[in-house]
């Protein structure tokens, strides 16, 4: 049975099988794939309550009242600021009672009735966000709060799942493996986290994906598939305009990558024009947006140092190479070092899970390293420059007084794109996995996805407590109103993830050497 899952989902098939039934076994493998992917993200949607995400009080406000929030709800100015009245449940006063505190649950945060109101300051009325999200999401706003959360989480699941399968059936057969693989070894387990929940990041890190491959894919595809292909690029082009201004900005930066590794002599001038457009839009969005902060902290990093600070502060080129030596705790960051699930507070070091993925991840690097010409070289350049530089010069400069307050999750939507051109540019038909490391990454990402769920959920239910519980149903302090107990979710979720990383991984095996594929008779 492994044999023959290996055999039908290698992509490409180093010889094209004909007959319906052959064509027809990637396809089904692939849809298996998906299925499992939209199952695991549902499982991880449920996993956590209300507002338990970071700055998602604001952006269940922001969903609630969205620009202009005079039009949609009750405002008012409360000791000077700007408030709306929200259901108390979405207000920034419903999570106070337990985030940032690991030993309390979230019980304190049932018992709120929908109908109960509240005054909060907690939304987006500066403009620091584009409106498409939130007024997207506010489509979803029923009268159960619960309810709304978990339909706005599973829409997110949704889109990242169709667009993400879209672009993967209709790929070119030699670029499926590599966008498998960018997903398999950037998103476990801080990317599923961040998809399958209420904040913008889900659209920026489904969205720059889907740009970016779709984009490199489609100047190498014809027919019908390549206009799914542009049409799927537009989308997450449009996703990222409609989510983060950082994300826009991120459309700049993979432009100006995919300009070195494009073939354009299949693409043409029009494909060149196309990105170029792209690429001008998002950094036009960013600097042309009302986010007045946001525009002086990017230019910020571009001003001459002030003589007149005091000498008793660090000088730019010192906090610089503090920027720099900071690079490898955001590499960690990617996969939950430091900047954890939760507002931060969920205690992954007592089990350092994401050790596990690090190293899965540095085994698509060492392949990704085999070979590439200085295209594939300056384009990495662009971006791996992109996610390294842009929190040492912030913090260089001294737009920010801890390093540490430039977030991981905000350079986060770079990482898969990354992965993908490294493994799909220049790449090595036979560098692939064989079937004992490609075993060793399925556990690895496994092992870290159902010890990251398991602790996620432990912290909400129960707390975490010196005794670590390992039955979630032994003490259950919060959890949905639904006919499934924390365990059974922690149970399916973890399932369906393994299968979805056991799937995606015989894909991306190769045939050992002097065996060949089964030919036709």
């Amino acid at each position: 049975m492994r044999r023959e899952l290996t055999t039908y989902s290698r992509l490409p098939m180093s010889r094209i099988k004909t007959g319906a039934t052959l064509s027809r076994r990637p396809a089904l493998v692939g849809g298996l794939l998906l299925v499992l992917m939209l199952l695991t993200g549902l499982g991880w949607a449920v996993s956590s309550p209300v507002e338990s995400s970071p700055d998602e009080d604001f952006h269940l406000g922001s969903i609630w009242c969205p620009r202009p929030a005079g039009k949609y709800c009750q405002t008012s100015v409360m000791n000077g600021d700007p408030v709306v009245r929200v259901p108390v449940a979405v207000s920034d006063d419903s999570m106070k009672c337990y985030n940032f505190q690991p030993d309390r649950s979230a019980r304190c945060a049932l018992g709120y009735r929908d109908s109960e109101m509240a005054w909060t300051k907690r939304f987006d009325d500066s403009g620091a966000y584009p409106i498409g999200y939130y007024h997207f999401h506010h489509l979803f706003v029923g009268k159960d709060v619960q309810t709304s959360v978990l339909v706005m989480r599973t829409v997110n699941v949704l889109i990242a799942v169709a667009l993400l399968g879209a672009v993967g059936f209709c790929a070119p057969q030699r670029l499926r493996r590599p966008f498998v693989g960018a997903i398999a070894a950037s998103w476990v387990p801080m990317g599923i986290y961040f998809i399958a929940s209420n904040n913008p990041s889900s659209w920026s890190l489904s969205g720059l994906l889907a740009y970016s491959a779709a984009t490199y894919m489609a100047t190498q595809q014809k027919g019908r598939r390549r206009t799914v292909l542009v049409i799927c690029a537009v989308i997450g082009a449009v996703m990222c305009l409609t989510s983060r201004y950082d994300s826009a900005f991120f459309l700049l930066v993979v432009g100006l990558a995919l300009l070195f590794v494009v073939p354009w002599k299949r693409g043409g001038w029009i494909g060149l024009g196309a990105l170029s457009g792209v690429s001008l839009l998002g950094v036009g969005t960013f600097m042309a947006s009302s986010q007045v902060s946001k525009i002086s902290y990017f230019l910020s990093a571009f001003e001459t140092s002030d003589p007149a600070k005091s000498a008793s502060k660090q000088s730019f080129f010192e906090r610089l190479i503090i920027g720099l030596e900071s690079a490898p705790k955001y590499l960690g960051g990617f996969w939950g070092h430091t900047w954890t699930p939760g507002w931060y507070d969920v205690p992954l070091e007592t089990r350092t899970p994401y050790v596990l993925t690090i190293m899965a991840a540095g085994a698509f690097v060492a392949i990704a390293l085999r070979r590439g010409g200085w295209r594939k070289w300056t384009s990495m350049a662009i971006i791996v420059g992109a996610m390294v530089l842009l929190p040492a010069v912030f913090y260089a400069n001294g737009a920010m007084k801890h390093i540490e307050l430039y977030q991981a999750r905000y350079i986060f939507p770079l990482l898969a794109p990354t992965f993908f051109l490294m493994l799909a540019v220049d790449q090595d038909e036979d560098a692939w996995f064989t079937v004992p490391q490609a075993v060793w990454v399925t556990v690895c990402a496994s092992l870290c996805q159902a010890i990251t769920l398991h602790t996620l959920l432990l912290r909400f239910v129960q707390g975490i407590h010196e005794r670590w519980e390992l039955n979630l149903n032994k003490h259950i302090e919060w959890w949905w109103s639904v006919p499934v107990s924390p365990m059974m979710v922690w149970f399916l979720t973890t399932c369906f993830a393994t299968a979805a990383l056991g799937v995606a991984m015989a894909m991306l095996t190769r045939a050992p050497q002097g065996q060949e594929e089964p030919q036709d008779s």
